[in-house]
């Protein structure tokens, strides 16, 4: 039972295609795809964008807390619990080793999701919304990633 478990949470894993995301991401910036809903005047949409890049990437939602009726998570915590129970992301509290773009990180301090969708040089680039951001540098202050 457990080793069919572990394949099942790792083929969920391995389904997931971080290009795919970041093309998504890349592409909805700076607009809000219209098949979605928008959460930008009340109160931000970063954690709905990023699961909409997510799931562009192959990620299911379904089975997750506070999913919305397109079947996305518009809350930065619901987002993160789900990562990490349906699909077993770990947390980290500094850039994880072999890091690639097409993961999420979070701000501690003020409830942000971001998606990462490249490098400048070791700098981390972003898109994002609430705050739209297109291949956007971040400082890596107060950030937390999610990585399988």
């Amino acid at each position: 039972m457990k080793a069919i478990l572990i394949c099942l949470i790792l083929g969920l894993t391995l389904s997931y295609n971080p290009q795919a995301a970041i093309t998504y991401g890349n592409t909805y910036c700076r607009k809000y795809n219209p098949q979605y809903s928008s959460y930008a005047h009340s109160g931000g949409d970063c954690a709905n964008f990023v699961s909409q890049c997510l799931h562009a990437g192959g990620l299911d939602f379904s089975g997750c807390a506070h999913v919305n009726r397109q079947g996305m998570i518009p809350g930065c915590t619901s987002l993160q619990n789900c990562l990490r129970s349906k699909y077993g992301w770990k947390k980290y509290t500094t850039r994880p080793p072999n890091y690639q773009p097409g993961y999420p990180i979070f701000r501690i301090s003020h409830a942000h999701t971001l998606l990462v969708v490249g490098f400048q040089g070791n700098k981390l680039l972003i898109d994002a919304h609430t705050t739209d951001k297109c291949q956007a540098p971040i400082d890596e202050k107060d950030l937390v990633y999610y990585y399988p």
